[in-house]
């Protein structure tokens, strides 16, 4: 299932075709009722592609190849593009003005590039003319990061949530050394906000000063020892502190960063998060 920020940015992209072009897709997708009566035929592209925003919100309307709407017209936009070019060959590289070597599967995230940064959030790639999974079957359909918002606002988390949402935004906007500066705020400001919540009168106000409270004085303790998650006289490279560290390499800069590694720090974030918060959750029932 695509977020809506995909949706958005699919929408987008359809909003540039012709009037033809966004009637076919009506015909295609078995939406046609929606140009009926033929008064409707006037209907601006905004307001049509509005329908579609519509359907591809909608976990009810079914695609014309499969059972995904928003899969199915994704991969039309895709085959669309493709149409008239080339034959898709993920061998060979290309060049683009003013811009690197890239791959041939880079194409259309070159050309669309807020889409295939959202795109991949949601655990796709396209590569030539098609849409591969980027995460496994079990992360990509637990909708970790939509679940995770509403555990944000379920505890009230509202500073955490806005360095998440900044850190998303930075990411899709291709702006990498500002989405792993949030990413790392975002982590630290959890670890805060966890520790203010268990004991609201603590002035915790560091990562390293809240990976101690919730290994040493919360109790029992949030983080686990035999999880390997914070230092022992067993464990001398524990899981939470290696993670923060990963988070900046560079130190407090945020540093020079890339397409892969960027994303890398998203996903890895979001699970860790996700995973903390499912199990205050669980902690409070």
């Amino acid at each position: 299932m695509l977020s809506i920020k995909t949706c958005i940015e699919l929408a987008y992209i359809i909003d540039k075709f012709s009037k033809e072009e966004i009637e076919r897709i009506f015909l295609v997708f078995n939406i046609d009722f929606h140009l009926y009566p033929t008064t409707n035929r006037n209907n601006s592209n905004s307001k049509r592609v509005n329908i579609i925003l519509s359907h591809l919100k909608s976990t009810k309307t079914k695609g014309p190849f499969s059972s995904s709407f928003q899969m199915d017209l994704l991969q039309y936009v895709v085959e669309n593009y493709y149409r008239d070019k080339e034959k898709a060959n993920v061998n060979r590289l290309y060049a683009f003005a003013n811009e690197k070597i890239v791959e041939f599967e880079d194409l259309f995230s070159f050309k669309f590039k807020k889409l295939s940064n959202s795109l991949k959030q949601d655990g796709f790639v396209i590569k030539g003319d098609y849409i591969q999974k980027l995460l496994p079957q079990e992360i990509e359909e637990a909708r970790i990061d939509s679940e995770l918002i509403s555990l944000l606002i379920k505890f009230n988390f509202h500073t955490t949530k806005g360095h998440l949402e900044q850190a998303i935004n930075n990411h899709i906007t291709s702006n990498w050394a500002g989405a792993n500066s949030q990413f790392r705020t975002f982590i630290e400001s959890i670890l805060i906000e966890i520790v203010k919540y268990m004991l609201p009168e603590n002035n915790c106000n560091s990562a390293t000063s809240a990976i101690n409270i919730l290994s040493k004085t919360v109790s029992p303790p949030f983080l686990k020892e035999d999880l390997n998650e914070v230092e022992t006289s067993k464990c001398k490279k524990p899981f939470v502190e290696g993670l923060w560290k990963r988070l900046h390499p560079e130190g407090n800069h945020p540093g020079l960063s890339n397409e892969e590694d960027s994303t890398f720090r998203y996903h890895i974030t979001i699970v860790f998060a996700h995973y903390l918060l499912k199990r205050l959750e669980k902690r409070l029932v």
